[in-house]
């Protein structure tokens, strides 16, 4: 149980033993609802979901983990946290300054209160059998996307309409919906990483990058691939496979046990010594989950360490000012046994 694990990763740090989670993915995360307001969760205590009117028949009929307690229109939040808490200190999650001061102002010392996202980082970024079935549903989607995308590029339509058409394919695959604002962009637009997609008409001889990801159950996957219009020019070729080269590479340094800045570092060796290291502007990869971006972080600053159990994006790429770009993604489970490609679809120019 998952509120069971932050209680002992609590215990083993010496951290307060009262936690208020207050981000509606953390809230998710440990009791599978989506609509409350703040989660209570004490050592010693019962662990209580604060939820208003709206959703408080809902929570009780779905919550079994937690005391479900409505929260009725009016009464302070803040006040029931802290008369139930029955503690000296509270670790908190994340929160707005102005919430923070009067959480603080009712306790009675901003001292009692901790910031502690650090420890359910950690938990969310180890992804459970349940967590990892849902994102290789979502993968799979994904590469369904992918493959419209592919069958629908040409010249004389729009990035709008590559996009469009790869969502439908996302939602008649099963999509809850995208993971992040899809980006289809061509031609020197795709020298912006976050080009985003637009009335931009592809020509030929354009590069096109799509970068998309369905969402499963509220989990989420990542995938970008990129094509060239028409016959690719020597420079398109180069730029194309020295992406694809750092990316296999990153690849191969995705392990359990190792930093994850080494699979950054082996990306960037690629492309560097390709002579175009200063067109890679951006980190290798991120966490994937809940969230599209959360831990671990694969950049060259990074101090995570990869577990089994992490599901990581492998992205490098090359922006060109003035000319395009080649980002190449997948998104990757770490095992015991070596890094899975969860996204599966054809690697095309």
């Amino acid at each position: 149980m998952r509120i069971d694990r932050l209680k002992q990763a609590a215990i083993k740090q010496n951290k307060p033993d009262v936690f208020v989670i207050f981000n509606p993915v953390n809230i998710f995360y440990f009791t599978g609802f989506q609509g409350a307001a703040a989660l209570l969760i004490s050592e010693q205590g019962e662990n209580v979901l604060f939820v208003g009117t709206l959703n408080y028949e809902q929570a009780k009929a779905e919550v079994k983990n937690v005391q479900v307690q409505l929260l009725k229109q009016g009464e302070n939040m803040m006040d029931k946290i802290v008369q139930q808490a029955s503690a000296k200190k509270l670790a908190i999650d994340t929160l707005s300054i102005d919430s923070w001061r009067v959480l603080a102002k009712t306790i009675g010392s901003e001292d009692k209160l901790e910031p502690n996202n650090q420890i359910i980082r950690c938990l969310r970024a180890v992804k459970d059998e349940e967590e990892i079935k849902r994102i290789q549903e979502a993968c799979r989607i994904a590469d369904e996307g992918i493959k419209a995308a592919a069958q629908t590029i040409r010249t004389g339509i729009t990035e709008r309409q590559v996009a469009a058409e790869a969502e439908y394919a996302m939602r008649r695959a099963g999509s809850d919906g995208v993971a992040f604002g899809t980006i289809t962009a061509c031609g020197a637009s795709c020298a912006y990483p976050h080009g985003g997609t637009g009335e931009r008409i592809i020509s030929e001889g354009d590069f096109v990058i799509v970068d998309l990801g369905a969402m499963y159950r509220l989990y989420r996957s990542d995938i970008t691939r990129t094509f060239i219009v028409g016959k690719p020019s020597q420079r398109q070729l180069k730029m194309y496979e020295t992406v694809k080269l750092a990316q296999q590479k990153a690849f191969e340094n995705i392990k359990a046990h190792a930093l994850a800045k080494e699979a950054d570092l082996a990306a960037r060796r690629v492309i560097e010594d390709a002579g175009m290291g200063k067109f890679f502007v951006h980190n290798l990869g991120h966490g994937v989950g809940l969230e599209i971006h959360e831990a671990p972080v694969l950049s060259p600053q990074s101090l995570d360490l990869l577990e089994p159990g992490n599901v990581v994006t492998d992205e490098p790429g090359i922006y060109v000012p003035g000319y395009g770009g080649v980002r190449i993604e997948d998104t990757v489970l770490v095992t015991k046994n070596g890094p899975e490609k969860l996204t599966k679809a054809p690697y095309a120019h």
